[in-house]
């Protein structure tokens, strides 16, 4: 790695402009042959000193298509080639020498329309630099470099250097143009598909890593990443809080991404998911004839996740006779299988989540304190979808460009009318909801544009009584709606109990009397 560009604002201009001669010096001259990789080693250069996370070369439309991107995070540049083909988006570039964009979406400094940005950042994308290979037209070409975090330290004084680095790079690809003429549209597809498939799964990887982002920047989120960045790179136990539906499981699979256990692998286990009688051979493993149908001999999800996170899911739906078991393994990091003597030695961090009140279940007996105690290193609660509206647009869209790429259809930013009804919305399912809804929408609009009759809320919204209901049927719908809410909890925080404002023997003393039994 060389010299930051950037040691220190003073002199900041200065190492730009020398950052900017060494790149020229490198692009002229260049064997015809040696283009491509030339103009690969240029955007690593550009990628490791300005801090980025990637970089892509944006071919004139004269020329035939390059795929020339480098980098750490979303990697194939498709998203972000797609984003620049939008004429609103080249309308704007072709009007500067250099655009920056850094910083949260309807700020006054933004460059970018309101929707354009909304969609950049739903799309995981913090900080994007555009540097046109052509002073006139965005279809001259374009270097653009990006990173998923905000970069402050960027300004557009200070870059105006790269512009000679982009008329070196417009020279490259000219000189290292065929002399024959662009092929046909059908050809050009052909010639990006790559020649064997690790190109492919490596697009497939990044894609899955932004599918995977962490949209959010409201208050409330803000504290969980902090949370988040805080513990990441220590081994301790994580126990995440917070209703069902609040993207528990995303979160901790980030930790594990940032974690130093990132090489290994991260598995998870919905201990609700399952009976009590597998719950213990998953998580423990099993030899051959431990039990009736037990015809092999099994690794459970502890020594799946050797080196690596085991995420339980629900952990305080776990049977109170396990939990024994599952405390000898986080406090010695041993495990004997169902049906075996030998002790096998495991290295696992875990990570346990739940939307149960674990104090409430211990006083009730329900959940050992000391197991308790083990999980509850560092707890991290995530707000519901309610306490963080202003997140709503920007999770809005990022699943909706998530469900366009999977259908294909084409990726729409979201109106402004129907982003304001969304975030309306009480979201009871929370994320989970929101999920459902932006897919059904998705899947109807015809042209990937999602309007206010696409978004069916009045069909999510809680169902109100109709006139002439009675009041018992009022109570007994309200009540049934409660516990749909909470899974049919009845007891602890956020229980139904306490969001019908009850104690738990009145509330089971109603449902008794009003007949409403689980599964009607």
């Amino acid at each position: 790695m060389g010299v930051s560009a950037f040691p220190g604002r003073d002199n900041g201009l200065l190492n730009i402009e020398r950052l900017a001669q060494e790149l020229c010096a490198r692009l002229n001259p260049i064997p015809s042959q040696a283009v491509d990789d030339r103009l690969r080693e240029v955007l690593l250069r550009l990628v490791d000193e300005l801090g980025l996370d990637g970089a892509l070369i944006v071919s004139p439309a004269s020329q035939r298509s390059r795929s020339i991107a480098v980098g750490n995070a979303l990697t194939s540049g498709r998203v972000i080639s797609e984003f620049l083909s939008r004429p609103r988006v080249q309308s704007v570039t072709g009007q500067a020498e250099i655009l920056l964009v850094s910083g949260p979406p309807h700020s006054t400094s933004s460059v970018l329309a309101s929707d354009d940005h909304l969609h950049l950042w739903a799309l995981g994308i913090r900080t994007l630099m555009i540097v046109p290979l052509s002073r006139q037209r965005f279809e001259g070409g374009a270097i653009a470099l990006y990173s998923q975090r905000s970069n402050g330290h960027l300004d557009v004084l200070s870059l105006r250097p790269l512009t000679t680095v982009a008329d070196a790079v417009r020279a490259a690809l000219e000189q290292g143009q065929p002399a024959v003429p662009a092929p046909a549209v059908q050809e050009q597809d052909a010639a990006r598909r790559p020649a064997n498939g690790s190109d492919t799964a490596n697009e497939r990887q990044a894609l899955v890593q932004m599918e995977e982002t962490l949209v959010g920047e409201s208050a409330a989120w803000r504290y969980v990443m902090f949370r988040l960045e805080q513990v990441a790179a220590t081994h301790a136990t994580v126990l995440l809080l917070g209703d069902t539906g609040t993207g528990k499981e995303l979160v901790a699979r980030a930790i594990h991404r940032r974690s130093a256990r990132a090489s290994g692998k991260f598995v998870a286990l919905n201990c609700a998911a399952l009976p009590a009688t597998l719950v213990e051979s998953e998580l423990f493993g099993r030899e051959r004839g431990a039990f009736t149908g037990a015809h092999s001999s099994q690794a459970g999800r502890f020594e799946l996740a050797h080196r690596g996170t085991l995420f339980l899911d629900e952990v305080g739906d776990l049977p109170i006779e396990l939990q024994p078991k599952l405390l000898r393994v986080l406090q010695e990091g041993q495990l004997e299988r169902l049906g075996s003597t030998r002790t096998v030695d495991v290295d696992v961090r875990v990570i346990a989540a739940t939307n149960r009140d674990l104090t409430e279940e211990v006083r009730q007996n329900r959940f050992r304190d000391d197991l308790y105690y083990r999980l509850n290193v560092f707890p991290i609660t995530l707000p519901s979808l309610r306490e963080r509206r202003e997140d709503i647009p920007l999770l809005a869209q990022h699943l909706a460009n998530r469900f366009a790429r999977a259908m294909p259809k084409p990726m729409r930013p979201i109106p402004d009318s129907v982003a304001r009804a969304l975030q309306q919305y009480d979201w009871p399912g929370n994320i989970r909801e929101l999920e459902n809804v932006i897919q059904r929408a998705i899947i109807v609009s015809p042209d990937g544009v999602i309007s206010m009759n696409d978004i069916s809320l009045s069909s999510a919204k809680p169902a109100t009584a109709s006139a002439g209901t009675t009041l018992e049927e009022v109570e007994r719908n309200h009540i049934q709606r409660m516990l749909g809410t909470t899974l049919w909890r009845i007891e602890g925080r956020r229980g139904a109990a306490e969001l019908l404002g009850l104690k738990p023997s009145t509330l089971r003393s109603r449902l008794r009397k009003l007949g409403i039994r689980r599964g009607m």
